[in-house]
């Protein structure tokens, strides 16, 4: 017992002194970090955007004109839609072999040129993308289905404020 004793407490002090050993390496500090203005002015079309990549085809058939589709889409038989001269309302629903990234850069894209302006992306398991246009809303639901099925797309058409979807 007395041993183990004498053990522990020399290891102890070969412990506490190597704390204090100094091997003429400087102390460590932290990397320092880049100015704010490393990227300059970067713009949001510039992020969405790759130059190198031409992206998915623009179908010509759609529901709505200017509610563009990638060309690839497979119909869906819960798609509903209403349209009057006053209101437009629907849930359109497809499924494709493009995988999310391809699909949230389409629309992105193409959705700014025909004038909706996007409020929200959520990317997590799929993706969510919320656009404003006037008094309409639209949200685009992209589902992975995995590597085999594709993806679904739900777009739902609404006036803004109308949350029921």
């Amino acid at each position: 017992m007395r041993r183990s004793v004498i053990l522990f407490a020399a290891m102890a002090l070969v412990l506490a002194g190597c704390q204090s050993l100094s091997l003429g390496w400087p102390p460590w500090e932290p990397p320092p970090q880049p100015p704010d203005d490393l990227y300059g002015d970067v713009q949001d079309e510039d992020l969405l955007e790759p130059a190198a990549e031409p992206g998915l085809e623009m179908s010509s058939n759609t529901r709505f004109s200017d509610i563009p589709l990638p060309a690839d889409l497979r119909y869906n038989d819960r798609t509903y839609v209403y349209q009057s001269p006053t209101l437009r309302i629907g849930r359109m629903v497809y499924t494709t072999r493009s995988d999310v990234n391809e699909l949230v850069q389409f629309f992105r894209r193409e959705f700014r040129k025909v004038g909706w302006q996007l409020e929200t992306v959520v990317q997590a398991d799929g993706a969510e993308l919320a656009f404003r246009k006037g008094e309409e809303q639209l949200v685009v639901r992209i589902q992975d289905l995995g590597v085999a099925r594709g993806c679904e797309i739900e777009l739902h058409l609404t006036p803004v404020g109308d949350r029921r979807f």
